[in-house]
């Protein structure tokens, strides 16, 4: 697969219900129901947005923050998660420092892997890492990405499973990884299995909980659907975790542009990190 050069990602301005965004050259703007706020460019300026779908005739390669992606023609920035891009940058600084002091690459578990992004990361850093997802399909394509990233050791296990029923599998055969990405996004896809955040998630953290080394960087979780509050997730990462001691944090996942642009919601994200 041939690409072009790489194509930063920006976001520009939001409100009015969408969010204006740049991928090198391209302008486009799409929905984003949490974007309630005035925009603050002109006019002018959103109606040079174009339609991305049309707009990209042959497989763009876009950067957001460490992390590359291929985005194909008819593909889609959401599906890319430029929110998370904060968060990829920090899992490439776990690995880094988890690295430096224990001597060994991490060991990462990436549970609903979709486009990548943190197991690109870690990988980045050396980590080996175990990118599971349901989809044929995504993991598919998250291969094709990672293609288009420079990774350490390129140490990847790619699994096509139910994210859920693979946890228990490893905690059966007494499997052990140091830092787990859970980011259950399940988009409207025939072929991905429902995770309920509600009825699915405190069960997972249990079972997620009895994966972890001696030595854990920790978990992290992430929630962008759905109305979910970080003082939910942070009591259920503090019931399941707390006793491991460490620290538990939680926050709004945002998109966030230049200084002055207005950062979108964009959901909850939760985290145990353990002294590394």
């Amino acid at each position: 697969m041939s690409y072009t050069a790489d194509h930063l990602h920006e976001l520009l301005d939001s409100g009015g219900g969408r969010v204006l965004e740049k991928i090198g050259d391209i302008i486009t703007s799409r929905a984003c129901h949490a974007a309630w706020w005035k925009r603050k460019l002109p006019g002018a300026e959103w109606r040079r947005s174009v339609d991305l779908k049309q707009a990209v005739r042959q497989p763009l390669r876009v950067q957001i923050g460490p992390v590359r992606f291929q985005l194909a023609p008819g593909g889609s920035l959401r599906a890319l998660a430029p929110e998370l891009r904060e968060h990829w940058e920090r899992t490439q600084a776990l690995c880094a420092a988890f690295t430096q002091q224990q001597r060994r690459p991490a060991r990462v578990l990436h549970l609903f892997g979709g486009a990548g992004g943190f197991t690109f990361a870690a990988a980045q850093s050396g980590a080996a890492v175990a990118h599971v997802d349901v989809s044929a399909e995504a993991i598919k394509r998250a291969r094709e990405h990672a293609g288009g990233n420079v990774l350490a050791n390129r140490d990847i296990r790619w699994v096509v499973d139910d994210p859920v029923k693979f946890a228990q599998r490893e905690r059966a055969q007494n499997s052990r990884h140091d830092l787990i990405v859970l980011d259950p996004f399940t988009p409207k896809d025939a072929n991905r299995v429902a995770f309920e955040i509600e009825r699915d998630l405190g069960p997972l953290l249990g079972t997620v909980s009895g994966l972890l080394t001696d030595t854990p960087v920790g978990v992290l979780l992430f929630c962008r659907q759905g109305a979910v509050s970080p003082t939910t997730l942070l009591h259920l990462m503090r019931q399941e975790f707390g006793v491991f001691g460490g620290r538990v944090e939680s926050g709004e996942i945002l998109l966030r542009g230049a200084e002055g642009v207005p950062a979108v919601p964009s959901g909850a994200h939760a985290g145990w990190l353990k002294a590394v």
